[in-house]
Formats: structure tokens, sequence, C-alpha cells
């Protein structure tokens, strides 16, 4: 897609002399942007705008634009876009909207639009954008003015659905002093997409942060897979968090598991880094542009005792210690102090020092310390005289992060008056809360883990997302019955309490003894999903009377009689497909903690053993499984295996769309699981 960003040549389709006319806007910020490429004018009036000519025609233009600008109605633009196809135009971007977003014609008009595109090879931009800002070459595409001045050049690249979002995310990197190289407004995506745009910028050079607002995911699979293929930070901030469209009150892991909880644990799950709002977002990149923190202790120097305080609560609140400091560090330190009330300490308050050269020296002193993976330095100046040397601290500050590869994170708050000077000394992101600083760095932390983790191990995302068998042949959809699930679960090697479906007390009562005593007696219709709520289960029945007695108490069209299970720790492990990841897994403890407490962990299938084990650990409950109070410890191994064969039937029947294994008991070390229960729809 190189020509996209980099075109020799750009058509803008949809101009004239109006002061109104939005293609004039295009025209006019390639030339403040000093775009240095052919720009070609065409406006069914003709005429031309600032020297420029303006076509009447494509055909009339005696070149081959490598880009075209649509800035037309809606319904105008298939004709056009087979004019540029046998013009041989290979790339376009769509501004105008009027398309499915709008009304039911706009939908067929994409439609015939995605056919001409076809059949010409021709890949767009939205349609309903703002397009392209590349500050690489000024290729600055908005229908609306733009000015150089207001935008600053740096490492941050967007993809994003909206054209507003943009606008205020490329605001907030120049007001940080962040900057941005490109933006994207990708609009209905309805060519490429965000996939398509991330694996550009995961090449870019100039690219070495990506930022995305998304409403929706056109390939979330995808969009995983590429994101682990990378080093380079990606922040997504998802809005239109739908709930889910299944019955939620049927399945206990799609309503512990819906749309946006399987989101959370996909970007998760490929290292995606996800903000909850802008400013956020804006805060992840500055902490980016820093070198990542490889460790976990951390170097605490400042002038405020109070900043001291509130800087070591979040060291410990956010997973950081307080690294030691050598004698070497305090008998620096020493010869600095005046009035000997310094404490040699981590936190390092420097309240007794002026001398602002003096903090330069101190912070690297720390950097040089092997106990210390990253400094917070506070600083607090006191008048107008202080900025100069304060910006030169800022600056060193920059240089010595670089220099030893440990991010030094600068913590101050700047006065009206000097706010922006200070602000803009350098390319070097400054913080005002201590909250927020270690919030920051421990993202920073998880970044580097997971770049080591998935060089290591990458993830297994990028397999189809529908594949291998079906449950039969010409499945049908619907609630499953429970003869059927547990044979499925079987035929995948799930233990499975032994089982047998029957139609009537006699049946049951010979089942019962080839099964042996003691049994459990549960309703088989499938339309009863909560079999508990609707007295369809007996447990525990002892002999034959009991069970003939409990079969005509129940009055069922079916029953299942299952052997009953030794006592044993209850868990879920569910599973559905998710209409942008797939096949989605949940684990989490039985009972409560399923039903209030809401402790369970989802990956996107298929998953390893060691992921297995991640997802169990992940959860508090895990201290119950672990052995709690003389309690012995549960078989881990056993249900992580588990965990792994639910992953694999997910992936390969991608027509169980609701899964609830519940209970499943845990066994003792080294004694198993057992499937009590379980139900499945098909879909």
């Amino acid at each position: 897609m190189q020509k996209m960003f980099y075109p020799e040549s750009v058509m803008v389709y949809g101009v004239s002399g109006s002061p109104n006319n939005l293609g004039r806007n295009t025209v006019e910020n390639l030339e403040r942007f000093g775009f240095k490429g052919s720009v070609y004018l065409v406006g069914r009036e003709g005429s031309e705008l600032n020297g420029r000519k303006i076509y009447r025609h494509i055909e009339d233009i005696d070149a081959v634009p490598d880009l075209a600008v649509f800035l037309i109605p809606a319904k105008a633009i298939p004709d056009v876009m087979e004019r540029c196809g046998r013009k041989g135009i290979p790339y376009a971007v769509i501004q105008s909207a009027g398309f499915s977003e709008f009304t039911e014609e706009g939908r067929q008009l994409e439609e015939k639009l995605l056919e001409t595109a076809g059949k010409w090879n021709i890949r767009f931009m939205g349609p309903n954008c703002i397009g392209t800002i590349n500050l690489d070459n000024g290729l600055v595409l908005p229908f609306v003015p733009m000015y150089p001045d207001a935008m600053l050049k740096g490492p941050v690249s967007i993809i994003s659905q909206s054209g507003g979002v943009v606008i205020d995310g490329i605001r907030l990197l120049t007001f940080e002093n962040i900057g941005f190289n490109k933006s994207i407004s990708i609009g209905n995506k309805l060519n490429l997409n965000e996939c398509d745009y991330l694996s550009y910028f995961m090449s870019d050079p100039e690219t070495r942060m990506i930022g995305m607002y998304l409403e929706n995911f056109t390939d979330g699979r995808r969009l995983m897979a590429l994101a682990q293929q990378t080093d380079k930070p990606i922040v997504i901030l998802k809005a239109n968090k739908s709930a889910s469209s299944h019955q939620i009150a049927q399945f206990h892991t799609t309503a512990l598991a819906g749309d946006d909880e399987a989101t959370d644990a996909a970007l998760k799950q490929a290292g995606i880094h996800r903000a909850q709002t802008l400013q956020e977002m804006i805060d992840d990149f500055k902490i980016f542009s820093l070198p990542l923190i490889q460790g976990r202790k951390i170097g605490v120097i400042c002038r405020s005792g109070g900043q001291a305080v509130m800087l070591t609560d979040a060291v410990h609140q956010h997973g950081f210690e307080l690294a030691k400091f050598s004698d070497q560090v305090f008998d620096y330190v020493k010869k600095e102090v005046r009035a000997g009330v310094i404490r040699m300490t981590n936190p390092l308050d420097l309240g007794d020092v002026f001398d602002i050269r003096f903090y330069i020296r101190i912070i690297e002193k720390v950097l040089q310390e092997p106990d210390v993976d990253g400094v917070v330095f506070g600083h607090t100046y006191l008048h107008g005289v202080s900025i100069p040397p304060t910006q030169e601290l800022i600056r060193s500050a920059k240089k010595l992060s670089d220099r030893y590869q440990k991010p030094v994170v600068f913590l101050m708050i700047a006065g009206k008056k000097y706010f922006f000077t200070l602000k803009e000394t350098a390319d070097f992101p400054i913080f005002a809360d201590p909250e927020q600083v270690l919030k920051s760095l421990s993202l920073s932390r998880e970044h580097f883990t997971n770049r080591s983790a998935f060089n290591k191990d990458p993830l297994l995302s990028s397999l189809p997302m529908a594949t291998g068998r079906k449950v039969e042949s010409t499945p049908k959809q619907g609630i499953m019955n429970p003869d059927e699930v547990f044979h499925l679960l079987k035929s995948y090697g799930l233990p499975v309490a032994d089982f047998a479906m029957t139609g009537n007390i006699t049946e049951a009562l010979n089942a019962a003894k080839n099964i042996g005593y003691p049994v459990a007696l549960k309703m088989a219709s499938p339309g009863i999903l909560h079999k508990t709520e609707a007295k369809g289960v007996i447990l525990d029945i002892p002999h034959p009377q009991a069970l003939a007695d409990a079969c005509r108490n129940m009055e069922a069209d079916a029953y299942l009689i299952q052997k009953m299970a030794a006592p044993g720790q209850e868990v879920i492990i569910g599973g559905r497909q998710d209409q942008e990841f797939g096949p989605v897994i949940l684990f989490g403890l039985g009972g409560l903690f399923t039903e209030v407490l809401r402790d369970v962990a989802l990956r996107i299938c298929p998953i390893h053993a060691a992921q297995a084990l991640a997802m169990i650990e992940e959860t508090k409950g895990v201290r119950i499984l672990k052995g709690f109070r003389g309690h012995a410890a549960a078989d881990m191994k056993a249900l992580a295996d588990c965990l792994v064969k639910v992953s694999k039937l997910l992936v390969e029947n991608p027509d169980i769309g609701n899964l609830d294994m519940n209970p499943l008991f845990v066994f003792e070390k080294n004694k198993g699981c057992l499937v009590v229960d379980a139900k499945m729809e098909r879909i």
C-alpha cells in the first residue's frame, strides 16, 4: 500500500472555485503542507483554482494518477470508479457519505462500488471518511482546512473509524509534545480495513507506535495474529460496547463472556493495550516514547516529601518495588546536603538541595545502579529564574534515559506562564500525577513482558476461525439433548461421569443397574436448561426403589441417569462463538464465585497447556485450588488438560455457539476431573 501513503500524483475529483467547495479545501491542504507530487483537479464545471487547471473529465488528464480522492455525491461514485478503473488508477479515498451508514439504498451503492472496484482491482479507503494525513510527505487529504503550525510531527500513527477522533487525537498528541506521523480516517472500511492499515504501519519505518479507534472489528483473529508479530506498541480505544445478542439467561458463559469481555480478553491475549479514553491512549503513548522498563525495581527521586509518599504508594499498588540504592549513591548525595535533613533512603527527597545541575548528576548515578530498572523524578521549580535550568534538566533526563535504556519518568506540574515553554523543551513526556506515572510504567513493563513471551511462544490465533469437523453432517440448530452433549465431550477425551439416556422407569432401572448405585437422576429434555430450579435433579439415589419413586415424582419425558461423583471442587468451563474473534473459552470456580463475584478468565481459542494454566492462575479462586486452610491441592494439570480439549472442540465445531460444563469436579492432585453436567447450543 505504499502508493496509498506516498503517491507521486493525486487526483481530487469534485473541485470547483466556490469558496464552500470541499474539494477546494483538500487541494489547499496539499499546497499548505508542501506535497511535492502532481495534483490533478477534476470538476464538472472546469475552470481553474489558484492557478491550477480544473479538468472536466478524468479522461482529459494526460497521466495516470496514483491516488484518486472523491468528494462527490454517493450515487455518482460507482460510475466514477468505473472511469478510474479504465484509466488505470490503482488507489482511491472515498470521503463521501451516504452509503450503508445512511440508507438501504446506500448499502446497495456499496455493493455496486465493491463490484466495480473488484473488477478493476482498485483498493480504496472509506467511504464516509476524511482520508489521510501524512506529515512525512505533506499528503493531507481531509476536506476541512488544516494548518502545519497546529500539528507536530512525531512517532505515532493513528487508524480511526471516526474523522472527529482523528482530529482530537492529533491535537492531543501535539499538545503533549509527542506528535504523529500519519493518521487515517477509514470510515465504513468497505474495502481496506483496519488490519490492512495495521499491517502497513507495522512495516512503516516512520511509525513507532500505533493507535486505533474502532467501533467494530472486521477480522478480530487477523488483528490478533498481526499484533503479536510486531514489537511496536498498539493501543486500541474500542467504543460501541454492545451487549451480546445471545440469550444471556440461558448460558452462564454468555452472561460472563459478553462481547466487550471477549474484546478485553482478545486484546490482552494479543498484547494489544486497550485504552478506555482518548486521554488514556495519549498517556500510553507518552510512556511508550521512553525505553521499556524491563524489571520491577524503581528509583524515586523528588523534591517533595508528600510527593515521595504518594509515589511510594503507587509503586507498591502497581506491582513494583523500591530499589536499594548503594552507598555510592548516598555518599554522593551527602556532598550536596546543606542542613543535613535528607534521609538516605529510596525515595530520595532532595528538598534540601536547590542545584538543578546536581539533579542531573544524581539521576545518572541512580541509573547506573544495577538494581534500578527505571527512575521517577519529581521536580518542583520555584520561580522564573529556574526555567532555563529546568529546561536543561528535561533535556538531560531524555539523554540519560536514551543512553542507559532505562525510563526516566519526569513528574512536574508546570505553572500557567511557563506551561508550554516547559512542555515543548524536548520530545520527552512530562507527567503530572504520581498514580498515572506508575500506572503507565506498569503498561511499559507489560509490553516488555508480552514481547518476550510472544517471541518464544507465538499465539495460536492465526489459525482459521472455523476448521475441522462438525457435530454431525446436517446439524440442527438449538439446544442439544444431553446424550448428544456427553457423547461429543467423550469423543474429545473429556472425563464424563457414566451416563445413560432413558425414556421410562424400566429403562432407568436397567441403566442404573449397569452403572452402579448410587446414581443421580436428571430431566433429559433439552428445553430445560436449569434443571435444579425446575426440580429436575435428584442426587445420591441409593437403590432401585428410590430411583423408581424419584422417576414417578419427576414425571419427565426422558431421564438422564448418571453415576454419582465423589466430592470435588466445582468449576465451570464454558465457551461460545464470538462474531468478531471466533471461539472464546471461559474458566471460573463454580457456585458463588461464578454467579456473584464473576471471578472468571477468558481466552480466544485455540489455547495450549501453558495458556490454560495461566487462565487458572488468573482467577482469585486459584488459592482454593492450590489448597487453602488445610484443604488438599486440586489436580491442576488435569484441569488444564480439560481446558485445552474444550478449546479444540470449540475450534473444530464452529456450530457450537454456546457451551457450559457446570459443574466440572476437580479432585485432589493426580486424581483428575469429572464432568457431571453440561449443555450446548448449536447456531
